[in-house]
């Protein structure tokens, strides 16, 4: 893969006094700031190592431009859809604002020698910047690399060794770039022809699931839901909340109990021949969805709610706390193994199949375009 060095805008924190509402609020703030001195821009290109310390693991990656050629020959690989409207938005925010401000999230296959170029790096200074987030607790630092000699030593690792990526947050940004790009080939000589990316090994990712809850109980009794799932799955009654143990485990919480639901071997309606591997969720989505439930429509049916797993279960058992009506399910984290597999054959994932950790702030660095 091609990478290189980008020029950058970043933000003078001593003059921002919230930190945590100011990169969350980055999104509707930035076309207003970044002509003021709250941001700064760099004189020189640059790559940063990315090392994000949270309360059960340090992740280490880089940032650095990406060649919008690798998406377009497909060595940048995706697992959704994009939809037209997002990208038309997205379009114009990018040119309105002549910048990208959050990186698209990449994952790659390990490399021994880009370990150790990451640990050199944040082992020999100390970090440009270093960005407290007490509400997550997480601490981010990031170490500049802009010796050309450094530089060249990313490049070729990235070059030699890394031929493929996989989308793992920003599918709309990439396609987006890559169609502006098509459309207005110009655009290469002003700081489009590469766009800013997080590259992480996928060891140094955590993969984790989208679970879901349904407002279904007050159209469909419980006991009527249980006895037609007793069809496709064993049921067993936990006294223990949990989480799944194993890939083809469910665990589906209601206001008073906790089950455990495993699909039966050989269930005709559990097979999808279009995927190499079987999900949970593409199973989920066509077996109690919509055979049991009548929820055909997923996409856009207001009575599935969906809720990433950094919490665990807490957010559905606080939700169904609220309101009995609702069903909570919590599913197993997808393998990386059966993520590149969809990937790798131009296949697509059930929709909200993935939660990728760690997540990337926008505003953090800004790559700065059409200057």
């Amino acid at each position: 893969m091609i990478i290189k060095p980008i020029l950058y805008s970043y933000p003078n924190l001593k003059k921002v006094i919230d930190i945590t509402g100011f990169f969350e609020n980055m999104k509707e703030e930035f076309t207003k700031l970044k002509d003021t001195d709250i941001f700064k821009k760099a004189k020189k290109e640059a790559i940063f190592v990315y090392r994000i310390q949270t309360k059960t693991k340090i992740h280490h990656g880089i940032l650095a431009g990406v060649d919008v050629n690798e998406y377009l020959k497909g060595n940048i690989l995706k697992h959704e859809n994009t939809l037209i409207e997002q990208e038309k938005k997205i379009a114009h925010l990018t040119l309105q604002r002549k910048a990208i401000i959050k990186p698209v999230l990449l994952a790659h296959k390990k490399s021994d020698k880009l370990n150790f170029l990451i640990a050199k790096t944040f082992l020999s200074r100390n970090p440009k910047f270093k960005i407290k987030f007490e509400k997550e607790n997480q601490t981010h630092e990031l170490y500049l690399v802009d010796s050309a000699d450094e530089i060249k030593e990313f490049e070729k690792e990235f070059r030699n060794k890394i031929f493929k990526s996989y989308i793992a947050d920003g599918h709309h940004r990439m396609s987006t770039i890559s169609k502006i790009l098509q459309e207005n080939p110009d655009l290469k000589n002003h700081g489009l022809s590469y766009i800013l990316c997080a590259l992480f090994a996928f060891n140094e990712l955590d993969i984790l699931p989208y679970n879901r809850l349904v407002h279904i109980l007050d159209v469909v009794e419980l006991d009527v839901i249980l006895k037609q799932l007793n069809y496709f799955a064993e049921i067993k009654k936990i006294t223990q909340i949990r989480e799944p143990e194993e890939k083809h485990e469910i665990i589906m919480h209601t206001h008073l109990d906790t089950y455990s639901i495993r699909w039966k071997k050989g269930v005709p309606e559990l097979k999808n021949h279009e995927y190499p591997v079987q999900f949970d969720i593409d199973i989920f989505n066509r077996v109690i969805l919509g055979n049991i439930l009548d929820i055909m429509d997923i996409r856009t049916n207001q009575r599935i709610h969906y809720i990433d797993a950094t919490k665990g279960s807490k957010p559905i058992l606080k939700a169904i706390e609220n309101n009995k009506e609702l069903l909570g399910f919590s599913f197993y984290p997808l393998k990386k193994t059966d993520f590149t597999a969809i990937a790798d054959n131009n296949l697509i994932l059930p929709p909200k199949s993935t939660w990728f950790e760690p997540r990337i702030r926008n505003g953090i660095i800004v790559q700065n375009i059409l200057d």
